[in-house]
């Protein structure tokens, strides 16, 4: 690249505000840093991010047609920060085609379409960076394409929402239910005013399938990853699992096993004195182990304008310099150079589980639990009920030793079918952290 590095963005909201800021404001820097002078030569954005997002954008920079927008010439890098899965995969799809560099935040998209947009980089002389696609400022990416390569990596435990993390540990630390947690984060910022992505489990879902990817040399696909949310969380089994020592949190799971990958995202518990367990707020945190390096934990804002921002900065660096396009050009870590993944049946996931069951309070009842789950080769670990009067329904918690889900889900189904019983049980994973 020449000693001028053009730079054209894509989406001005929050994060493309931040990256302008950066942009101007630590111009000084990022030429000492790499000898190079970064230009932003234009942007575009909906009529809408035109205001405070765009203040610092000269004015014959800011356009509202793409066609306009890529006639513009000395482009080496576009900054995709428009988000989705259409007019972002346009986007990006013409600037590698014309061999332009790119930089983007879009876990959807890369979930979705990795591996096609992968290798059309690849055909064209040209990079994706994604750093900012997972976990905001954390640099999980950087990590997975540097030292963690030396190591066949072997599970992968993260919490990877802000949103839903900032709700969790509102309902345990100060007994809120889950809809006034949520209305909390949306005032804050935290949640948007649709949430339904980040609660239901589904924007965990691409983050992980992107990790996945990289740290199993396996192209995983949406499909490959059965996901749940914080949505039907009880406040009660929250703090039914805080009494027995547990915290909640929603966890993207990744597990090499004999029989295949291990993928889940879904509501956790995790004893508390595990370090993923003591991450609060909206905060992220990702815990992945190598078969040489042991345990590794990337910790820190998983989300916001500035950090965000960083981590589509330092991808820019990094292109800037050539360091990342001959890491690109030379490493076979990504999704369109690997085999389809081989995700194993949930049912056959073995672990421990959480129960949660509300049975009339009577001689015989937790008997026949117990029965229901010797016969489906599940041992009890723990039972708690709290005291309550002969024939009322009372919540019973059963902790299991490890078995297989299939196993458990079935034992729930029968368990559900006695006559002592109100409503469905619950059913949640406990996580059993590697050693390492």
């Amino acid at each position: 690249m020449s000693s001028a590095i053009g730079i054209g963005l894509v989406g001005c909201g929050t994060v493309g505000a931040g990256v302008v800021n950066l942009l101007i404001e630590q111009a000084d820097m990022y030429t000492q840093r790499t000898g190079k002078t970064l230009e932003l030569r234009k942007v575009i954005c909906r009529a809408e991010d035109v205001g405070e997002a765009t203040a610092q954008v000269p004015a014959d920079a800011l356009v509202h047609d793409l066609d306009e927008f890529f006639a513009t010439e000395g482009m080496d890098i576009i900054i995709e920060l428009a988000g989705g899965t259409g007019f972002a995969k346009t986007v990006v799809e013409r600037a590698l085609a014309n061999g332009q560099h790119v930089v983007t935040a879009n876990k959807a998209l890369l979930a979705a379409h990795g591996p096609e947009l992968f290798k059309l980089a690849r055909d064209n002389n040209a990079s994706i960076g994604f750093e900012a696609s997972c976990a905001g400022g954390i640099p999980i990416i950087t990590a997975m394409q540097h030292n963690l390569t030396s190591n066949r990596i072997t599970a992968m435990y993260g919490i990877m929402n802000g949103t839903c993390n900032y709700i969790l540990t509102q309902m345990t630390g100060q007994g809120q239910a889950y809809a006034d947690a949520l209305a909390d984060a949306q005032e804050l910022g935290y949640a948007e005013a649709d949430p339904t992505l980040d609660v239901t489990g589904g924007d965990t879902m691409h983050k992980l399938v992107i990790l996945a990817s990289m740290a199993f040399a396996q192209q995983v696909r949406e499909a490959d990853v059965p996901a749940s949310g914080i949505d039907t969380l009880d406040l009660a089994d929250i703090t039914y699992g805080d009494e027995m020592g547990y915290a909640i949190k929603l966890l993207a799971t990744a597990e090499l096993t004999d029989h295949g990958l291990a993928l889940s995202v879904s509501p956790c518990f995790i004893d508390k004195h595990e370090p993923l367990a003591n991450v609060s707020g909206s905060f992220n945190a990702i815990s992945v182990y190598g078969h040489a390096v042991g345990h590794t934990m990337y910790y820190g804002r998983g989300a916001g304008r500035m950090p965000t921002a960083a981590a589509v900065m330092g991808d820019v660096l990094n292109i800037a310099t050539d360091a990342y396009t001959t890491l690109y050009k030379n490493l076979n870590l990504w999704a369109d150079q690997q085999p389809a993944a081989t995700p194993i049946d949930p049912a056959q996931l073995t672990s421990r589980y959480y129960l949660r069951v509300n049975a009339v309070d009577k001689p015989g009842v937790v008997g026949q639990f117990s029965k229901i789950l010797g016969d489906e080769g599940i041992s009890i670990a723990a039972v708690s009920q709290h005291e309550s009067e002969e024939g009322q329904h009372v919540p019973v918690v059963i902790i299991t030793h490890a078995a297989s889900t299939g196993a458990v889900q079935q034992a729930a189904k029968k368990i559900a079918a006695l006559d002592a019983i109100e409503g469905d049980p619950v059913m949640l994973r406990i996580i059993d952290m590697p050693e390492g």
